[in-house]
């Protein structure tokens, strides 16, 4: 299944500007449907992103990324309002989904000198890291608890 996803990120902030954001700039993810992300980015911009919906087609997305665009920078100043967010660049794109939503991790048994991380979907800052586990430990010799969740020869319904 693939889905469009839609992104904004706001001019610079001054150093002083981040009144209301949690400490050590974390990342915010609100996972209910749609899901949305934010962050700071390391430039000091404020990112919003998320209101995924299923893609029908590259120009029907594109047709909505202003309206997706204006909702994401309401959202925003919902959440921080004592944070100037104007906006400097707004983006879509398309990403694909497995049955079970879980990413591919490992070796393939076609490609047994490769290893392979696919398949995040949208959550791409959580998964990387845990793909980077997996392989890492099994690139060491040992065996990973959860590397199974994450083998190409699960069974996906």
């Amino acid at each position: 299944m693939s889905h469009s996803t839609y992104a904004v990120v706001s001019e610079p902030l001054p150093p002083n500007g981040l009144e209301g954001w949690p400490p050590e700039r974390c990342l915010l993810w609100d996972t209910g449907e749609p899901y949305l992300y934010l962050r700071i980015t390391d430039d000091r911009r404020a990112l919003i992103g998320g209101y995924d919906e299923p893609f029908v087609g590259a120009r029907a997305r594109d047709r909505k990324l202003p309206a997706k665009a204006a909702a994401l920078q309401r959202r925003f100043r919902q959440l921080f309002p004592r944070i100037a967010f104007e906006p400097a660049m707004a983006w879509t794109g398309t990403f694909a989904v497995t049955a079970d939503g879980l990413p591919f991790f490992g070796q393939h048994p076609e490609v047994p000198r490769a290893w392979f991380a696919l398949g995040f979907g949208g959550n791409g800052i959580t998964f990387s890291m845990i793909a980077a586990e997996i392989i890492r430990t099994a690139l060491l010799g040992d065996a990973d608890p959860d590397a199974d969740l994450f083998g190409f020869d699960r069974a996906i319904v």
